[in-house]
């Protein structure tokens, strides 16, 4: 809806600086039309203010649907993650399983072997970090997204144990955060880069404009 008003309005303020570039005939710089040549400047004034308005409208609109958009990710994000640690930690792992006393059975030295070389490969794979303890997991926050923006702190999940379910939710978490992330950055990249061609070009037909201006007034003046 933003970028469509941008656009009507757009056409409109480009119609009308179309009209007053026709409207600045060079008879206008006879003394006699001083009052025509000054309306028509005044005509032009309302038109870059209009434009000027217009733009900021439309940057201040955008970037406020994006940062509302951006609230929304980050409360859904943390719902949906909170749910699902929670979930996870009411599942039994197996550090929750508690193994029954059995008399030891002594067992040939290869086969000793065998499951020493077999349990030390099998822990090469396992993460130090995981372990039947809790952890204080932080919360999203709206800075995560908006760069450069004040938010408050976004608090904490706290697990009642941390396991791969645990690590893996948390990854897809970060990862899902990370594409939302480079999405708004490149949305607020879009907007700096219209503004940036839109000032350029209101600047760049305000001096041809003036110069317009001058060379008018110019040709009644007693040589």
């Amino acid at each position: 809806k933003q970028w469509y008003q941008r656009r009507v309005r757009g056409a409109k303020i480009h119609e009308q600086r179309e009209c007053n570039k026709t409207s600045l005939k060079p008879i206008l710089g006879h003394p006699n039309n001083e009052v025509d040549l000054n309306n028509l400047c005044m005509k032009e004034e309302d038109r870059a203010m209009y434009s000027s308005d217009t733009l900021k409208q439309y940057l201040n609109e955008m970037t406020n649907t994006e940062t509302d958009i951006a609230k929304s990710f980050v409360n859904s994000v943390n719902t949906q993650t909170t749910e699902l640690l929670d979930l996870f930690d009411k599942l039994v792992t197996t550090d929750d399983v508690i193994k029954g006393k059995t008399a030891e059975k002594k067992l040939p030295t290869t086969v000793l072997l065998k499951q020493e070389l077999r349990t030390g490969a099998i822990s090469g794979y396992c993460d130090a970090r995981l372990s039947k303890d809790g952890r204080s997991i932080k919360c999203l926050k709206l800075s995560d997204i908006t760069t450069g923006r004040n938010s408050t702190d976004g608090g904490a999940i706290v697990t009642t144990k941390f396991t791969p379910a645990h690590v893996a939710a948390v990854k897809a978490r970060d990862r899902v955060v990370k594409e939302f992330s480079h999405r708004y950055c490149h949305v607020i990249e879009e907007l700096e880069l219209t503004s940036s061609r839109w000032v350029g070009d209101e600047e760049k037909w305000s001096k041809q404009w003036e110069t317009s201006i001058v060379h008018v007034r110019n040709l009644y003046k007693p040589a």
